[in-house]
């Protein structure tokens, strides 16, 4: 590959792959060529044998070629189901290892990290698994450094957790391949994406770095906007991220400046005003998507936060 010649990324689908955090990987850098005006990536897409492949939501892809017609030099992304389902694959875990050394980088998302796992391509490196596959990849591969990090990227090793931390790790890993001012671009036109365009939002983020030095505090605000029209309570996010509830009380009274409670309000809230400004719904459709129980409940709360009724905020446009 020239100098000046867009970075390829070959995103091997397997069967029953995750939509979510298989789409979050791609989208960055199609918007980073948008962005730039030219192509910064070129992505294509393999399965094993080159048919169709099926997500887990039953939509069925179409791949660009077969593993066995990749394009050498390129970075390899594997896009695994949900690592509860995840099954052995004996003849691609030597695949993989026949074939590794003539990838530039190799990446794992949802179970992907487990095929590279099996493959002993991860061997003294740290790597990010789905929450539900850390205490079995910790005693399957002793060799492997397992983070509770939402993402990890070690060297030419890239590893995220499901959902949207594909999002979170691909921003950084463009930052640092395209230049911080392209990373920071591209950030930014997530989060106006995110809140419908609006940057009045009073709800503070995480920097990328924050995120990195503060894995819990990363993943809880994941968990909470994950979870918007049925939220979790401050325990469920707690247990889920393994600290007490206490704890997580303090981490987001030191970084974000206030409590678990009121930064999940104003998550759903922002979401409220997304579907408000980008959706016909009606105010009570919208307040049910954004876990209230009524639109007079919903109002109230908008209203406190943002100081106008959702009607006014939909008639202002």
């Amino acid at each position: 590959m020239k100098n000046g010649d867009p970075i390829v990324f070959s995103f091997l689908l397997l069967p029953g792959f995750s939509s979510l955090p298989m789409s979050s990987a791609v989208e960055p850098l199609l918007i980073c060529n948008r962005l730039e005006g030219e192509d910064r990536y070129k992505v294509e897409y393999l399965s094993e044998n080159g048919l169709p492949v099926v997500s887990s939501s039953g939509l069925p892809c179409v791949v660009d070629k077969s593993i066995d017609d990749y394009t050498c030099d390129s970075v390899l992304m594997i896009c695994g189901c949900t690592p509860a389902d995840h099954q052995h694959e004996t003849e691609l875990v030597d695949w993989l290892k026949a074939h590794h050394r003539r990838f530039s980088a190799l990446g794992g998302v949802s179970s992907g990290g487990y095929l590279l796992a099996e493959a002993g391509l991860l061997k003294g490196r740290k790597a990010s698994i789905h929450w539900w596959g850390d205490h079995q990849l910790k005693q399957q591969f002793v060799d492997v450094n397992v983070s509770n990090d939402v993402f990890s990227l070690d060297c030419d090793r890239f590893t995220c957790k499901g959902g949207t931390a594909a999002l979170d790790m691909m921003l950084m890993l463009v930052g640092r391949q395209q230049g911080r001012d392209i990373g920071e671009a591209l950030a930014q036109y997530f989060v106006r994406e995110r809140v419908g365009g609006d940057a009045s939002s009073q709800r503070k983020r995480l920097s990328d770095h924050e995120r990195i030095e503060q894995p819990k505090l990363a993943e809880a605000i994941d968990l909470m906007e994950a979870n918007i029209e049925e939220p979790l309570t401050a325990d469920d996010i707690a247990r889920h991220v393994a600290i007490s509830r206490r704890q997580l009380e303090r981490i987001y009274k030191k970084y974000l400046d206030t409590v678990p409670s009121k930064y999940y309000l104003q998550i759903r809230l922002d979401h409220g005003r997304s579907l408000l400004h980008n959706h016909s719904a009606s105010i009570a459709d919208v307040a049910l998507s954004c876990g209230f129980s009524s639109g007079a409940h919903f109002s109230t709360a908008y209203r406190n936060f943002f100081g106008l009724t959702p009607s006014e905020e939909r008639a202002r446009g």
